[in-house]
């Protein structure tokens, strides 16, 4: 069989390298998980602050 059609990725190369470049992405990674956390908590606080701006303006009017 072909280098080019082996689907085992311990005999070719490149397929090793695009599984290990995968893993170095990988979502679990404590620091990606972390900005998701703060991230989210953002944009609550944000949504908060333009209700407040929204119910004030009102309220002034």
């Amino acid at each position: 069989m072909s280098r080019l059609t082996d689907t085992n990725a311990k005999t070719d190369p490149l397929q090793r390298s695009v599984s290990a470049h995968t893993a170095a992405v990988d979502p679990s990674h404590p620091l990606l998980v972390g900005l998701a956390a703060v991230a989210s908590r953002l944009g609550v606080v944000m949504a908060f602050a333009g209700l407040v701006q929204v119910s004030s303006h009102l309220i002034s009017q």
